[in-house]
């Protein structure tokens, strides 16, 4: 592993000059926090032995629940939407073969189920369905290039963590200008992604870094936990992420128009075809 007593060094560099107070106090332990339901929630229903899948996009401010219902093809806003003490409630209006109904769904929020009960009323009364929806991984949220900033007493320093993904597992590479490293426990739970940096056998001595952030769109914000050598603190970070493929590829060289003849100069272009989409 690259940089191994470098990073050492300048650790010890950074941190043995006069211990700040923010590294000498423990962060006490963070109390339980309550389930986030933001993010993408899926579940089946079978009919007449024909399995549909539904989906769910959530996203909770900390004050208001907002959210797109997907089924059959299309997807509606939820409306009147309520999230308190775990629990959720919210409607969603539909429109079937011309006919208008109401979806009104309830549930109990868990860190990766909601259960509950969806009524729907076709116009011959209310139906009622158990629902439990499952939370979905997307990986693609979180996958490419983390340009991250840390901000410390001693200054600013901008490591970078690459995000893959090989099968249902995520691939990390993390660095920095103390050296490379191949993040422990990358994990993307409950809209978290997490990761943990350890010293390894080149080391001049233990340490371990947590970093815990809530990635929004292309950008992230959270902090991480350090213990170098006993001396233990947090730091709040910021990320920019720059998303798999999506890096500008140089412009192909023009190839030189061939002269034009002079049949050709006197036909007039016809403007291509619009193609017919609905």
């Amino acid at each position: 592993m690259n940089g191994g007593r470098t990073f050492a060094a300048l650790v010890v560099l950074v941190f043995a000059v006069g211990v700040p107070v923010w590294a000498e106090e423990v962060a006490p332990a963070e109390k339980a926090k309550a389930v986030d339901p933001t993010g993408t929630w899926k579940w089946e229903y079978a009919f007449n032995d024909d399995p549909a899948e539904f989906m769910l996009k959530l996203n909770w401010d900390g004050k208001q629940l907002t959210g797109k219902y997907t089924a059959f093809g299309n997807t509606t806003d939820i409306e009147e939407a309520k999230f308190e003490d775990g629990k959720l409630s919210f409607i969603s209006n539909r429109e079937f073969n011309g006919n208008e109904f109401t979806v009104e769904f309830d549930g109990e929020l868990e860190p990766n189920d909601i259960e509950g009960t969806v009524a729907v009323d076709f116009g011959d009364g209310p139906r009622e369905f158990d629902w439990h929806a499952k939370r979905a991984v997307d990986f693609g949220a979180i996958l490419g290039k983390w340009k991250l900033k840390l901000e410390t007493p001693q200054g600013e320093i901008e490591p970078e963590l690459t995000i893959t993904q090989e099968g249902d597992e995520l691939k990390g590479h993390y660095v920095s200008p103390f050296g490379e490293r191949e993040p422990k426990d990358l994990k993307f739970v409950d809209g978290e992604l997490s990761w943990r940096l350890e010293a390894d056998d080149d080391d001049e001595f233990d340490f371990e870094i947590i970093y815990r952030g809530k990635p929004d769109g292309d950008k992230i914000t959270g902090t991480n936990e350090y213990d170098f050598g006993g001396e233990t603190g947090t730091m709040e970070f910021t990320g920019e992420r720059t998303p798999p493929n999506s890096e500008a590829k140089p412009a192909e060289p023009a190839e030189a128009a061939e002269p034009a003849k002079e049949a050709d100069a006197a036909t007039p272009a016809t403007p291509p075809a619009e193609s017919a989409s609905n």
